[in-house]
C-alpha cells in the first residue's frame, strides 16, 4: 500500500466517506461538477486556492491534510510527551524507513488493542505464575495417581494430564500471531481494490499467458539467443519461421550486444541460420 495518499484519492476519498455523488457535492460547495471530477483524476495536477479552502471548509478537513503536509485531518498539536513515544521512536517515525499510514492503520484496528494487551501479558510475564500454578497442580495429581494405581506409563488418562501442561511461551506465541494475522488479513482485503496492489484478474490472466509462452519457448533445445528472439517474435506476433536469413542476421547481430547472452557459451547450440 501507499506511505502517502494524493489530493486527488483524498478528495474522492472523502466524497466517497459522505455517499455523495459529483453532482449533489457539485450543489453543496457551489463548483461544477466538471470541475469536481477533475480534482479526483489521477493525471489532474491544478486546484485553484478558493476550490481547495471551499472542500477543506465543506469536509471538515485542514488545508494541509488536503496538500499532503500531514495526514491528520485536522489541525493537531499533540505535545510529544503526551504520547510517551522516545526519541527513538520519533526519529523512526520520521525517517521515512517505515509506513506510517500502513502503521496507523495497524494500531486503529479493533483487534490491534487485544494484541498489545496479550503481548503485555507474555512480556510482563503476569500470567506466569498462574500457568505455573496449573502445571504443578497436574503433575501432582499425576504423581499420585501413580503412586496409587501404579499404571502402564502409555496409559490414556496420564498422558491427557501430561499433555494438559501448558508451555507458557508456545501458547502466547500462537495467542499473538492468531491476532496479528487477523488484523493483518483484514487491512489487506480493504485494500484489495488498490491500483498498486496485486494484478486485477485480467492482469493475472494476461501474466499467466506470457509465463506459459515464455515456458513453451524455454523448452525447445534452441541457443539462448535463438530462445529469446523466438519470444520476442512471438509475443510482437510474428512469424518467426516465415522470416528470411537476413533478418535473422540482422537480430542476430542486435543480440550480440547483450551482456545478459554474453554468459552463455557460443557453442552450446547452434545458432539458426
Amino acid at each position: 500500500m501507499k506511505t502517502q495518499l494524493t489530493i486527488q484519492e483524498k478528495l474522492k476519498d472523502l466524497r466517497v466517506e459522505r455517499e455523495l455523488t459529483l453532482e449533489q457535492l457539485a450543489a453543496q460547495v457551489d463548483i461544477s461538477r466538471s470541475a469536481l471530477g477533475a480534482y479526483e483524476s489521477n493525471d489532474y495536477k491544478d486546484i485553484s486556492h478558493t476550490s481547495l479552502m471551499q472542500l477543506a471548509r465543506f469536509y471538515g478537513v485542514s488545508a494541509d491534510y488536503l496538500l499532503g503536509l500531514t495526514d491528520n485531518r485536522e489541525q493537531v498539536n499533540a505535545e510529544l510527551a503526551e504520547l510517551h513515544l522516545d526519541d527513538a521512536t520519533v526519529e523512526l517515525l520520521k525517517s521515512g524507513r517505515i509506513n506510517n499510514r500502513l502503521l496507523c492503520e495497524i494500531i486503529k484496528h479493533p483487534d490491534f488493542a487485544t494484541l498489545m494487551a496479550d503481548a503485555e501479558i507474555y512480556v510482563d510475564g503476569i500470567a506466569t505464575m498462574q500457568i505455573n500454578n496449573m502445571n504443578d497442580w497436574l503433575d501432582a495429581a499425576r504423581t499420585e495417581i501413580i503412586q496409587k494405581a501404579n499404571p502402564d506409563e502409555n496409559d490414556l488418562y496420564l498422558r491427557l494430564m501430561e499433555k494438559s501442561k501448558i508451555k507458557e511461551e508456545e501458547y502466547f506465541f500462537h495467542v499473538t500471531h492468531e491476532d496479528w494475522d487477523g488484523i493483518l488479513r483484514d487491512i489487506r482485503n480493504d485494500h484489495a481494490g488498490d491500483v498498486e496492489n496485486a494484478p486485477t484478474d485480467g492482469d493475472a490472466r494476461i501474466s499467466q499467458k506470457l509465463l506459459r509462452s515464455y515456458q513453451d519457448t524455454m523448452r525447445l533445445k534452441l541457443h539462448p539467443e535463438e530462445q529469446v528472439w523466438r519470444y520476442f517474435c512471438d509475443q510482437m506476433q510474428i512469424d518467426y519461421d516465415k522470416l528470411d536469413p537476413a533478418e535473422h542476421e540482422a537480430m542476430h547481430r542486435v543480440l550480440k550486444k547483450s551482456k545478459l547472452l554474453r554468459r552463455f557459451p557460443s557453442h552450446r547450440h547452434k545458432r539458426r541460420s
